[in-house]
């Protein structure tokens, strides 16, 4: 079961067998149907996720309205990593898009392994560094690049995901409004046709 997970932690640095022998058994495994929540705004953020299987969507509302931040898909982490870090209360909802497995890690747990091992510390630092640079990067998107642009960017990265993610969500994610992406989508696909 922790196969994948133990992949995706080798590509952040090389853990020694006993280190990892003593972080598995904190990891949690957490089964959550299509549509389910995993965790809503208000409640304290102690876990980061790691996605074994299925598809998370982290959303806020604003008057009413659904505004959806990021997807994220098998082998990423995801957490309101600064809510987690700040031991405060998230302001996001995250809910599956697909039934979902995931490997949950406490905040406390967490902190047994800085305690632990310098390896630890590591992953930490490594981990808050690759979601700061994703939230770095998707706010430079929002501001300097075209809605057809990030489109695009997102097409050619992931184009699975807009094959598993309802076109609304994409469009939220994007920054328009489902009709705007509809339109995007047409004329990209004429140019795709002609080229």
């Amino acid at each position: 079961m922790f196969t994948n997970l133990i992949t995706n932690l080798e590509r952040y640095l090389h853990f020694e067998e006993d280190e990892l022998a003593f972080l598995i058994p904190f990891m949690e495994i957490r089964t959550v149907k299509k549509g389910e929540k995993v965790m809503r705004v208000g409640e304290m953020a102690n876990y980061v996720y790691y996605i074994d299987k299925g598809l998370i969507r982290f959303y806020h509302e604003i008057e009413g309205k659904e505004h959806t931040y990021k997807i994220f898909r098998e082998d990423m982490w995801a957490s309101d990593y600064a809510a987690f870090l700040t031991r405060s209360k998230s302001v996001m909802n995250i809910e599956t898009l697909e039934d979902t497995v995931l490997i949950q890690l406490h905040y406390d747990h967490m902190q047994k392994g800085y305690e632990r091992a310098k390896a630890f510390e590591r992953f930490g630092r490594k981990m808050a560094e690759a979601l700061f640079l994703a939230t770095v990067q998707r706010t430079v998107d929002i501001m300097v690049k075209s809605p057809e642009t990030r489109y695009l960017e997102l097409l050619e990265n992931d184009a699975e995901m807009i094959n598993r993610v309802p076109l609304k969500y994409i469009a939220s994610m994007l920054g328009i409004e489902p009709e705007s992406l509809s339109r995007i989508r047409k004329r990209t696909a004429r140019l795709h046709i002609k080229a």
